[in-house]
């Protein structure tokens, strides 16, 4: 490392400008992971760092019984039991993820979880049931309505972010998240405009098809989804940044910028937004035609049926659904993998501090791979391969990282550390 003034060091593989310190860390490239770690030197107090795998010991046959309680109990109660199903997934997942020999835990109260969600769904339905009674205004009330929750998504971030780390521990102490919410919005304000400005052409679209104005439907339509394309993973893409660059750990947090600028972010979710976009050209709107084609129905004249008949809405759900379907179901099994990878070897090995920094290889093709066959045995066998695919692409995402930590943070003598072990 060659070091410069203001406590900071210049890698001179990438450039990274990382924080350092004459006692703490001084071994590698905290941005690529690029090991130069060097031998102890007791004179100024350096440790030379421990290379730990990241472990993952769950598997399918034990998984699937707690996914298929979960999903019966989510059918029996329509959806009521999402808090319990979602704790007991997470505590199954964290308790078989061992990182340096520690097993990561969950805490959070499904309880709890339910009676936040129940407040939300009340006011929210007495909000629709207010803007209902508007009459003529109701399509206002409730755009206006929709507006205020898109401004208010990076705070809902921030807070969902921070009930996670707050409910998750490594060595029996918890995670945190050193932000405010303000810095949420300043992290996530382009994505969310995006969001909003999409949502309101895809209303005004609707309008315009209404009032047989095809030409500007389709043009706003076009735009509509082409924000969305791009809006939705540009949100993820920040949100995956601000995570790694406020979650700490004690009094241990992330000394490093992210590996990822805002260009670079934006070129990312571009390259995930066309693959989007192809989904919708490919598979959404070939298969809305054939069904329209099937049932002889006009799209205008459909949603007219809509507005004005309620028993037309199924008729609409079924024309329109499965191709929306469709759509997501190859954004999960393309798109969505090739941006959690990219987006997890990127920031997390650009996640560091002194004592402790991470490395992540996930390779790219053997991930695609393995989530195309996942997704065809899902389809296949209506679901029930669904733990075996879970199973085996959290192994082999979290299996691709590696901590490497200082033995003082783990409370060891380094030379009670096992030489196979060292750098």
């Amino acid at each position: 490392m060659v070091h410069i003034k203001e406590g900071y060091s210049v890698c001179p593989h990438c450039g990274v400008r990382c924080p350092w310190r004459s006692t703490g860390f001084d071994g590698g490239c905290l941005a690529t992971g690029r090991q130069l770690v060097r031998e102890p030197d007791t004179q100024n107090g350096l440790m030379q760092s421990v290379r730990h795998p990241i472990v993952f010991t769950g598997e399918a046959r034990t998984y699937r019984p707690l996914w298929r309680r979960n999903v019966l109990l989510l059918c029996l109660t329509l959806g009521l039991s999402f808090p319990w199903a979602l704790t007991s997934k997470l505590r199954y997942l964290y308790g078989h993820t061992q990182v340096a020999g520690h097993a990561l835990g969950y805490h959070a109260n499904p309880v709890q979880m339910f009676l936040g969600n129940l407040v939300g769904m009340v006011v929210l339905n007495a909000l629709y049931y207010g803007i209902a009674q508007l009459g003529a205004y109701a399509w206002i009330g409730v755009a206006t309505l929709q507006l205020l929750m898109a401004a208010a998504l990076p705070f809902m971030l921030h807070g969902f972010l921070s009930f996670q780390l707050m409910h998750t521990s490594w060595r029996g102490q918890r995670l945190h998240l050193d932000a405010r919410p303000r810095d949420a919005w300043r992290a996530m304000a382009v994505p969310t405009l995006i969001y909003i400005a999409s949502g309101a052409l895809a209303v005004w679209a609707f309008l315009m098809l209404r009032a047989d104005q095809r030409d500007a439907a389709w043009l706003c339509g076009g735009l509509s989804v082409t924000g969305f394309c791009v809006g939705l993973p540009l949100l993820y893409v920040q949100f995956k940044r601000y995570q790694h660059r406020h979650a700490g750990w004690g009094s241990v947090r992330n000394q490093c910028e992210p590996d990822l600028s805002h260009g670079q972010s934006l070129g990312l979710s571009l390259k995930v937004g066309l693959l989007a976009a192809l989904a919708c050209v490919l598979l959404v709107l070939p298969l809305t035609w054939l069904l329209l084609d099937w049932s002889g129905w006009e799209v205008r004249a459909l949603l007219a049926r809509a507005a004005t008949d309620s028993t037309a809405g199924w008729s609409t759900a079924l024309v329109l659904l499965p191709g929306l379907f469709m759509g997501l179901a190859w954004m999960m099994a393309l798109p969505y993998p090739y941006l959690g990878a990219s987006l997890q070897n990127r920031l997390w090995s650009s996640t560091a501090h002194e004592a402790l920094r991470f490395e992540s290889q996930v390779p790219m093709s053997a991930l695609l791979r393995l989530s195309v066959r996942n997704w065809l045995w899902v389809v296949l066998t209506l679901g029930w391969y669904y733990p075996v695919a879970a199973m085996a692409e959290a192994r082999l995402r979290l299996q691709s990282v590696v901590v490497w930590v200082r033995p003082d943070l783990l409370g060891l003598p380094e030379e009670a550390l096992d030489l196979n072990q060292r750098p």
